[in-house]
């Protein structure tokens, strides 16, 4: 078996082509992944493509498995895969500016057995 070093660069890489793919690669960066007394609720909005915005969610599910951080504002999301309004993008587009400000974050797995939060 090979040695190929700290999880978080696979999930660098995960983080930076999920950016690369929805052109937010120049995006500004924040510090919370989800404003301070949302409102994110089935609410009447331009409606958005379903499939866009369920792959979308689809691949910040796969990353909050070690992303413990965004696990809340990513179930938060999901509700709405039925019928997404421009609203719950835009909570989606949030979140991938937390994640550019936030690379390097993860769970680290150490070969001791020790679980541990890099900040």
């Amino acid at each position: 078996m090979k040695e190929l070093g700290k999880l978080k660069y696979f999930l660098e890489i995960e983080v930076l082509d999920l950016l690369k793919e929805t052109r937010k690669l120049g995006c500004k960066i924040i510090g919370v992944p989800i404003e301070q007394n949302h409102r994110i609720g089935c609410e009447e909005g331009p409606i958005i493509e379903k499939s866009q915005y369920q792959r979308l969610v689809g691949k910040l599910i796969y990353l909050s498995h070690t992303r413990l951080d965004i696990a809340y504002v990513v179930s938060m999301v999901s509700q709405f895969m039925h019928d997404p309004r421009e609203r719950h993008l835009q909570a989606v587009e949030r979140i991938l500016q937390y994640l550019k400000a936030s690379l390097g974050k993860g769970l680290l797995f150490r070969k001791e057995g020790t679980l541990s939060m890099e900040i």
